[in-house]
């Protein structure tokens, strides 16, 4: 017969296991959330040579310039759809640069990929989404992009807002609900375990 110490301690011990057991899971679901969220997840990242005023200025004449051409003509109903169209297209996104820059004076060459690299946790009006490896098509503007990156979410949302263009109701919750543990258990996770190194996928 066990005495109320060791009966104490028992109970102790076991709530500690489902404590545990539960937490487990719970952060589980996060991590296959935010999984699911990045493969659902297409963003445009333009990279600027320098930090000068001129060059910041031709980063977001370049970025009106791929919105623009992204509304118009992407016919994507889902993430695969639309990181087929922008790999088919990728040569259309440097000439829609190459012409802006042009139309403002500026001589200098215009990369266009499709990669797979770590995004830092990134908020947007009405939603964040956390660190963590995504797809995204990359515009190089010059030869040291050095400067001030700019990026968004392609798909869904056409960087206009991702709230409520994701499959499943987590997905949503995790990207517009409020900032609060589960997003800083993913943020926090991804930031310490997700490679650095981007991988081209087409371009």
């Amino acid at each position: 017969m066990l005495s109320r110490r060791e009966m104490g301690a028992l109970c102790a011990s076991l709530l500690f296991c489902l404590l545990l057991s539960l937490g487990a899971g719970w952060a589980q679901s996060q991590l296959t959330t935010a999984d699911q969220l990045s493969a659902d997840t297409l963003r445009l990242h333009i990279r600027a040579d320098t930090d000068s005023l001129r060059d910041q200025s031709a980063k977001l004449a370049v970025r009106d310039a791929v919105l623009a051409l992204t509304d118009e003509a992407c016919p994507a109903d889902s993430r695969a759809d639309a990181r087929a169209w922008a790999a088919e297209n990728l040569v259309r996104f440097e000439l829609t640069a190459r012409q802006t820059l042009a139309a403002l004076g500026i001589r200098a060459p215009v990369k266009a990929c499709l990669v797979n690299m770590y995004f830092p946790t990134r908020r947007y009006d009405g939603g964040a989404l956390p660190a963590g490896r995504y797809d995204a098509v990359r515009l190089d503007i010059g030869t040291r992009r050095a400067g001030r990156n700019w990026w968004c979410v392609l798909y869904p949302g056409l960087c206009r807002s991702a709230c409520g263009g994701y499959d499943t109701p987590a997905e949503n919750d995790l990207v517009c609900g409020e900032y609060i543990v589960r997003f800083r258990f993913v943020e926090w996770w991804d930031g310490l375990t997700a490679p650095r190194e981007d991988v081209v996928l087409a371009g």
